[in-house]
């Protein structure tokens, strides 16, 4: 396993490094040429200058390799996504030293051993007006370098950020669909056709009321299918319109008690969160006269909701409420690193960490509903 990951990653290695060390190449002999005519006032020829040419073949792909991996390596010190400026300067500063190094010392290196000559004829290391040409070409050409190199990070890390949000809209569609499937069950509406139509005898604005409540949470459930999140206020609105349904079918059996600062309110929440947690309560505590159900929505701290609810006992061949659980877990961690907290103890309770908005001015009242 080991040998692979170290194949895959050299043949990585390998395909990003060949095209800067191509250029690289391309670069210098450029420079080279030009150098050549500046002094000689002609073009190299292979015949009289070959030993130059190849000297500035070879420098420049030592130069390009250089820069490849020293670049990389400089990545992982400063990364450009946390310290763009300082990375920006930092390679800059470094990517001159090294080059400067690697051009002047080869070219000594090489004068000492063949001569100046192997340059060109005529070719002199006194010559200031050449020194100053190559230090300025070096680092004009360094400049340009480190710039494109930082927009290509900069377009990638765009495209990736791109890809990554895409893919976060994808998953929380994903989840909110499953979410949605749950409330448009021909269960939910069967049961609640079977209220409407024993209203209908006996309690006629009652039986109003509950269709206009019904109506309601599928205009939410419709208005909502695509949105990642809602304001709390709108959730707790849902919530309230599927508490009436509930009471008319469960009469004094159920309470829910809801008391949340308003100045939370404008907070963010996946939809159909709350209803969620309230219709798994419902679900998997059996009611009757002698045992009510009491569920609990607050925010003890005004960071985490909390969402408690009493126990009644267990109704058998009901499915587990933990596949509601997951789906919330899962569509939280598209916003928040905070996770959520699950107690099971003599009561069941849930907290969820609330996702805030910008507005940090709302007002300290309570909105209660008992």
């Amino acid at each position: 396993m080991s040998q692979l990951v170290f194949r895959m990653r050299m043949r990585e290695s390998t395909r990003t490094v060949v095209p800067v060390a191509l250029l690289s190449v391309v670069v210098f002999v450029l420079f080279y040429i030009y150098l050549h005519f500046s002094e000689m006032e002609r073009a190299p020829g292979f015949r009289s200058d070959g030993w130059g040419i190849v000297f500035s073949f070879v420098l420049g792909g030592i130069c390009g390799v250089t820069l490849h991996y020293a670049n990389r390596k400089l990545n992982q010190w400063i990364p450009w996504s946390n310290q763009f400026a300082a990375r920006l300067l930092t390679g800059y500063i470094s990517n001159v030293i090294l080059i400067m190094a690697i051009v002047f010392g080869s070219g000594l290196a090489l004068i000492f051993i063949a001569g100046p000559s192997v340059i060109w004829r005529g070719f002199s290391v006194n010559d200031e007006d050449l020194v100053l040409k190559i230090v300025i070409l070096l680092l004009t050409s360094l400049f340009v370098y480190n710039i494109v190199y930082a927009l290509l990070f900069s377009y990638q890390h765009y495209a990736t950020a791109q890809l990554d949000s895409m893919r976060r809209d994808r998953r929380q569609l994903e989840l909110q669909f499953e979410a949605l499937k749950s409330q448009i069950s021909p269960h939910y509406l069967f049961n609640s056709l079977n209220t409407i139509s024993s209203l209908m005898f006996k309690d006629l604005p009652s039986a109003e009321q509950f269709i206009r409540r019904l109506a309601q949470t599928y205009q939410f459930i419709l208005n909502t299918q695509h949105k990642r999140y809602v304001s709390l206020q709108e959730e707790i609105d849902f919530v309230q319109s599927y508490y009436y349904l509930l009471r008319i079918r469960f009469q004094q059996q159920l309470h829910v008690e809801i008391n949340l600062p308003s100045g939370i309110m404008s907070s963010k929440i996946p939809p159909l969160t709350l209803q969620m947690l309230v219709e798994n309560a419902v679900k998997h505590n059996p009611m009757r006269h002698d045992k009510k159900l009491f569920i609990y929505i607050t925010a003890p701290d005004n960071m985490y909701l909390r969402v408690m609810n009493t126990k009644t006992g267990v109704i058998d061949n009901v499915t587990s409420f933990r596949v509601g659980l997951e789906n919330i877990q899962k569509r939280y961690q598209l916003f928040t690193d905070r996770k959520i907290e699950i107690r099971d103890d003599d009561k069941f309770s849930v907290s969820l960490p609330l996702i805030l908005s910008h507005d940090k001015n709302a007002s300290a009242g309570l909105l209660t509903l008992a």
